[in-house]
């Protein structure tokens, strides 16, 4: 059974099914998404069903499904997304389950981030504090999975370069793909934590 963060509704958007099952082999990108999941995990950064991480495919992306546990990764977790209509408040998918929550703040990243392929968002409750400081953060707290996060996320990175921190929520970095990103969530968690420890 999946752990939920208390506060959890699932996603805010409408969706459209274009097929239970993903039309091609997702053997290899699970294999990397299994990997860099539990490399997070090891520092703490997957507690229950917090966090999503995806990958351009095609002309969509690959994303984590809504309620995952990133820690303990199943192949049904994983889902495509082929698009997402904002005006509407619409994406459409293949996949066993709904697409992450943060689906839209996936969509807008890869927009304002053209040419890198890989977008992890974790939260890391050891170093947040730290992080809204030293990090580009957004401006305000905002509920999960809206589109004034998603916008927000977006404008934040506008300033920064490939990592950010969602204030009291997580980070979200970007990298030319999925170790990249991981390794920047990492190399950055180790930095706020010995920062810290030092003052």
């Amino acid at each position: 059974m999946k752990e939920l963060m208390d506060g959890y509704v699932g996603v805010k958007f409408k969706t459209i099914l274009l097929g239970s099952e993903i039309d091609f082999n997702i053997d290899d990108i699970f294999s990397h998404f299994q990997k860099n999941c539990r490399l997070l995990k090891r520092h703490g950064m997957t507690p229950q069903n917090a966090g999503n991480i995806s990958v351009r495919h095609n002309r969509g992306f690959i994303i984590t499904a809504s309620g995952s546990n990133l820690g303990s990764l199943q192949r049904d977790d994983i889902v495509y997304v082929q698009k997402c209509v904002i005006e509407d408040n619409l994406v459409e998918y293949m996949g066993p389950n709904l697409p992450s929550s943060e689906t839209f703040m996936h969509s807008m990243i890869f927009q304002c981030k053209p040419a890198l392929k890989a977008i992890i968002h974790v939260h890391d409750p050891e170093t947040l504090d730290r992080a809204t400081i030293e990090l580009e953060a957004t401006e305000e707290e905002v509920p999960y999975g809206t589109l004034a996060l998603a916008r927000m996320a977006c404008d934040t990175f506008l300033k920064a370069d490939n990592i950010i921190a969602l204030k009291n929520h997580g980070y979200v970095a970007v990298g030319k793909d999925l170790n990249t990103a991981a390794d920047l969530v990492r190399a950055t968690h180790l930095k706020l934590i010995e920062r810290r420890t030092v003052q």
